[in-house]
């Protein structure tokens, strides 16, 4: 509860839907809504390989192999810093 540390656990795009740019603009909108929470510092969440250029193209950088896995699926640990101040948080529409 006193984190500082959002764990984004699922962002879903239908199939019908993919490749229009709509999963980037979840994102984008979901990092603007964490830059409007005063204690959050970081975004945090673990990807399929195949899904690390995406969240690269998000802003995120990857850590590492996450110790996490469910079968054969090996996952990669992602964060993003989220930046901002309270005094410019409390006018930006969020």
């Amino acid at each position: 509860p006193r984190g500082t540390a959002v764990h984004i656990h699922v962002l879903a795009v239908h199939r019908t839907f993919r490749q229009q740019g709509k999963g980037s603009i979840l994102m984008w909108r979901y990092l603007q809504y964490l830059r409007c929470l005063p204690c959050a510092r970081r975004a945090v969440l673990m990807c399929e390989d195949f899904l690390v250029p995406f969240y690269e193209k998000c802003g995120f950088v990857a850590v590492g192999p996450c110790q996490v896995t469910v079968g054969t699926l090996a996952f990669t640990e992602m964060q993003h810093e989220v930046r901002g101040h309270a005094f410019m948080r409390r006018n930006s529409g969020c």
